[in-house]
């Protein structure tokens, strides 16, 4: 009985313990706004938009001064060092060359205690071949802060697909049945 009495006590103090851990974790977090999941929106759009058309002070004003970004890897360079490319110069540089079209896709954008994480989808085409071709698929991951000036990246982190280190790889496909030995 004594045994049971202490297994009792032991679960509610756990159960009491993990409610008030995710009540901590909750309140740490600040609501959005919609008005702030409306700028978080128009920052992704400003950033493919001034990528693209090669508006490099514009898509280093997506940044917060001394953001960084790290670009993907394509398949075999898994020991490649990623370099995150920091501050206003860098991005502004990285922002110069446009040509492209990034297409972002499926944002997720999750309160942080320091602003928000984000996430999204990209295709990246080609625009100068006709058709257009896609040349990249991948995945950004991006923190966020807002700002006297808005909502702003801190740090971006490009995750390719065809990555091999990839958090984010897609899954192979099932064997289809019609392609197994019978």
């Amino acid at each position: 009985m004594a045994r049971w009495k202490a297994v009792v006590v032991l679960s509610l103090s756990i159960a009491v313990a993990g409610v008030s851990w995710v009540y901590a974790q909750q309140k740490a977090a600040p609501k959005l706004t919609a008005d702030d999941y409306i700028a978080i929106q128009q920052l992704y759009a400003n950033y493919s938009h001034a990528l693209d058309k090669g508006e490099a002070e514009r898509f280093a004003a997506t940044f917060v001064e001394d953001g960084e970004f790290t670009g993907g890897r394509p398949a075999g360079r898994a020991n490649e060092t990623r370099t995150p490319l920091k501050g206003r110069e860098g991005l502004a540089n990285m922002g110069s060359r446009g040509g492209g079209r990034h297409f972002t896709a499926n944002l997720v954008i999750t309160p942080t205690p320091e602003g928000a994480k984000g996430s999204c989808y990209l295709l990246l085409f080609n625009a100068r071949n006709v058709p257009a071709t896609i040349t990249e698929t991948a995945i950004y991951d991006d923190t966020l802060v807002k700002t006297p000036q808005g909502w702003k990246f801190k740090k971006r982190v490009v995750w390719r697909d065809d990555d091999d280190i990839s958090p984010f790889k897609p899954k192979p496909l099932p064997e289809s049945p019609r392609s197994r030995p019978q």
